[in-house]
């Protein structure tokens, strides 16, 4: 963890996660941005930077931690599947998850919806036939919105929503989809661009993974 980030001192027992295998998915990559803020921050640069924070966070613990990309790539290339880019990058990394035998895994994203610019905040989806699921995306979206509350109170989206995403929808594992905040809403885009609140988001989700384990 970079040493000019505030880092919380408080870190789970390894008996949470030892033996557990959990994939994290920062989502994009590469020739895919994802998400572009009218100033230029790409979607893809925030995810990374949340993923291998909450990858540093899980290692730590004694996770088995795999993580889908580690640089600026997309993993269209790893696909078993003729179809588009996009699709065989979303192939991809279910394959890595289902191959993985995960116990849990989560995707990383932000959110952006520039037709109304004032939705902000953190939306968790979860595969709609899946209770594991909704149950790890309900502690999730507990902590997120929490953290998010830190800085404003008002948000449209404080719950975790039903989806049928493709990667939610074909992996085997329990897994959600975190949409960290709109990068299109002026206040998240100012809190997204900052390591520190990356890394804040990160540790949240780290520590709702803990409570559904222990749960």
């Amino acid at each position: 963890i970079r040493n000019d980030i505030d880092v919380p001192t408080f870190k789970y027992s390894s008996n949470y996660f030892i033996n557990k295998t959990i994939v994290i998915d920062p989502g994009h990559g590469g020739v895919d941005g994802g998400a572009v803020s009218s100033g230029g921050l790409m979607e893809k640069d925030i995810n990374l930077a949340i993923g291998k924070y909450l990858k540093e966070l899980l290692d730590e613990s004694g996770a088995n931690c795999i993580i889908t990309r580690d640089k600026d790539i997309e993993l269209s290339k790893l696909s078993t599947i003729k179809d588009t880019r996009n699709r065989r990058d979303l192939n991809a990394r279910v394959n890595i998850i289902n191959h993985n035998k995960a116990d849990l895994f989560i995707s990383i994203h932000v959110n952006s919806f520039p037709k109304d610019k004032s939705i902000k905040g953190p939306i968790v989806f979860y595969y709609n036939q899946s209770e594991p699921s909704k149950e790890l995306a309900k502690y999730i979206q507990k902590r997120l919105n929490t953290e998010f509350n830190k800085y404003y109170r008002y948000k449209k989206h404080n719950k975790s929503r039903g989806g049928t995403y493709y990667i939610l929808k074909n992996t085997k594992s329990p897994g959600v989809i975190v949409e960290n905040g709109f990068i299109s809403n002026k206040e998240d885009y100012n809190l997204l661009k900052k390591d520190k609140f990356r890394y804040s988001i990160a540790y949240q989700i780290y520590m709702a993974i803990g409570e559904y384990l222990n749960g």
